[in-house]
């Protein structure tokens, strides 16, 4: 009689595990992969990607319109505002796997992952084997971690974004003001001597617009080094925190990969001074 108690309780409870796989398929899945149900954190990284895209323009422009200038003064500057499109890339890269992250990890999380665990701890209970309960309960755990890992590196990017965003929209700015500045001053004129003169007459000279974009470059690696944060080393940096959550709560192996600055972002950093 006990065992019939025993059987029809492990039946209930596989019922429950088995409901509960489909809500998560067909409810819960259903909504975390549907990218309307994500406008807000969908619209961020939209008007982030535009302000990548305005950057890599502005440093485009700046580096075409230094080369106006007579001499050779300006040509270093020029060059690295030239590299600074490679690192925009970088950024724009991480912020559309950001927003294809948002609504893949809730449709592997709750489509696939948690109905499989769910699945797997209602067989588990008529063939009990504590390994395969661990397994499971393990699974679940690391699909509610991975589906909110991204909206949490999301939100905190956004509270330092909103910090720099003003910083950012003046250094866009200033670099197409000055980059026009240029083009004007320049107009069609293409002889050597002819430009020299006209740069000449400026206030403060050729020396003046050459200090000018070099500001505009400190800007512009500024706003790529807080760029870099929210778009790469912070999501990582969520990811791999909750990762050594998991690691410490179930004990999973998990080896934490060694994250280093690039030597050359360093380098570009430091020419920028």
């Amino acid at each position: 009689m006990d065992y019939i108690k025993d059987n029809k309780g492990r039946m209930l409870l596989a019922a429950v595990f088995i409901i509960a796989a489909l809500i998560s398929f067909f409810l819960i899945g259903g909504y975390t992969s549907d990218p309307e149900n994500f406008t807000g954190t969908t619209k961020y990284l939209e008007d982030k990607r535009e302000t990548v895209m305005a950057l890599t323009g502005g440093a485009a422009a700046a580096s075409a319109a230094i080369t106006l200038i007579p001499g050779d003064a300006g040509t270093p500057i020029a060059e690295k505002l030239v590299d600074m499109s490679g690192y925009f890339m970088i950024i724009l890269a991480a912020i559309l796997l950001e927003k294809w992250l948002l609504t893949v990890t809730g449709m592997l999380a709750f489509k696939l992952i948690i109905p499989i665990a769910l699945a797997g701890l209602a067989i588990n209970l008529f063939v009990p084997k504590q390994a395969m309960k661990s397994l499971f309960i393990k699974l679940i755990c690391f699909a509610i971690v991975l589906f909110i890992a991204i909206p949490a590196s999301v939100t905190l990017s956004k509270m330092i974004d909103e910090s720099y965003r003003a910083s950012i929209e003046e250094a866009i700015n200033n670099a197409e003001e000055k980059s026009k500045d240029i083009q004007d001053t320049a107009g069609n004129e293409s002889d050597s001597n002819a430009l020299e003169k006209i740069f000449a007459s400026l206030k403060g000279g050729v020396s003046k617009k050459i200090e000018e974009f070099k500001d505009i470059l400190s800007d512009f690696v500024e706003a790529a080094a807080v760029l870099i944060v929210t778009s790469c080393v912070i999501p990582l940096a969520v990811i791999l925190f909750f990762i050594w959550v998991l690691k410490m709560i179930l004990g999973l192996k998990i080896e934490l990969p060694d994250i280093r600055l690039s030597d050359k972002f360093k380098n570009l950093r430091s020419n920028s001074n």
